[in-house]
């Protein structure tokens, strides 16, 4: 995530004390475009990201003190003036954000936290994150991957509420101290229609990925409700995206039950095309060495995933699935009898 020049990828913080205890951060500087926000500035804990933090469209510049200590709060007023110094790294903001990386301690977002970030399309964060603004993710239609640890203990983890905000395709890694697993929740949206006659306005959804956000029990989320959606998924999505969730869950069977489990396997033996086609364009070796042990290819069937591979240029790919077509359809000896 972070790139080798770490010193280009550092990110500073805007930051303020609250409460005497706990640091709220309020705007981010750096040369990349991954914000790595830390446990703790000056023994304190960073508990929370202010209103705006990375919104390009802040009506008053945050208050606060650089976490390098070269600048007070007026420091960001002169950043982004004429006069700023060629040695500060740029703030980060806006469009030119793609990764934000939280650690445990931050427990909230304030309003429009992330407004118009066009351009976030991964979050990590721990269940912990679950204080969210109003309109903290308004704008953010590339955030389609979520990275999330499950606190232990916690009594309203956040990824139900995240999840609200998102009414993309979302694919999740869900973690806990027992283990973890690859969740997706489909697209939906929302079509009002009128009746003018009758002055009812009704409200039609479609997508499964309705269903799939109401797989919760309060915030808790309940895997056997999770896995019993799949068939609505399978109905209403592509295929690719079914055979995501399918190995998804057969690779990491967190809290996975035998009848779900049969489910998914059943699914990915009647689209093995499908599955490698969607490992091959995540470029997920390890995956597609999984499907081929778990689904028996046909001559045919492997053909057709080379193609695929080469079609794709994923060279690595390519040359491992070679390699096995030749050792698994290896031609037989002949034998010469005098």
């Amino acid at each position: 995530m972070i790139g080798s020049d770490d010193s280009r990828q550092y990110t500073e913080c805007l930051y303020e004390v609250i409460n005497g205890r706990e640091i709220r951060v309020n705007a981010c500087r750096s040369y990349g475009d991954t914000a790595v926000i830390p446990g703790e500035i000056g023994g304190l804990p960073v508990t929370e990201l202010g209103a705006y933090t990375f919104s390009a469209g802040r009506r008053k510049a945050p208050a606060g003190v650089w976490s390098d200590g070269a600048e007070d709060g007026l420091g960001l007023e002169e950043t982004v003036g004429a006069g700023a110094s060629q040695e500060a790294p740029p703030l980060l903001e806006g469009e030119r954000l793609r990764e934000l990386i939280l650690p445990e301690s931050v427990k909230k977002v304030g309003a429009y936290g992330f407004y118009n970030c066009a351009n976030l399309e991964s979050l990590t964060c721990h269940s912990h994150f679950n204080d969210i603004g109003a309109g903290a993710f308004t704008g953010c239609k590339k955030l389609t991957r979520l990275d999330i640890f499950m606190d232990e203990g916690e009594t309203r983890p956040g990824l139900k509420d995240i999840l609200s905000e998102l009414r993309q395709e979302v694919h999740v890694i869900y973690r806990t101290k027992e283990g973890e697993t690859r969740l997706v929740f489909p697209e939906y949206y929302e079509d009002a229609v009128e009746n003018t006659p009758a002055r009812i306005v009704s409200v039609k959804v479609y997508g499964s990925g309705h269903f799939y956000r109401y797989c919760f029990d309060g915030r808790e989320l309940q895997f056997k409700d999770y896995d019993a959606q799949f068939e609505n998924l399978v109905i209403q999505d592509r295929a690719e995206l079914a055979a995501e969730a399918a190995i998804g869950r057969l690779r990491w069977p967190l809290h996975l039950s035998a009848e779900a489990k049969e489910r998914y396997e059943t699914y990915i033996h009647g689209h093995r095309a499908e599955a490698a086609r969607w490992l091959l364009r995540e470029r997920d070796g390890a995956g597609l060495k999984w499907l081929l042990k778990f689904s028996d290819f046909d001559r045919d069937e492997l053909a057709e995933v080379i193609q695929t591979a080469n079609q794709m240029q994923a060279a690595e790919e390519l040359s491992f699935l070679m390699d096995y077509q030749h050792e698994k359809f290896r031609p037989k000896r002949r034998k010469f009898e005098l």
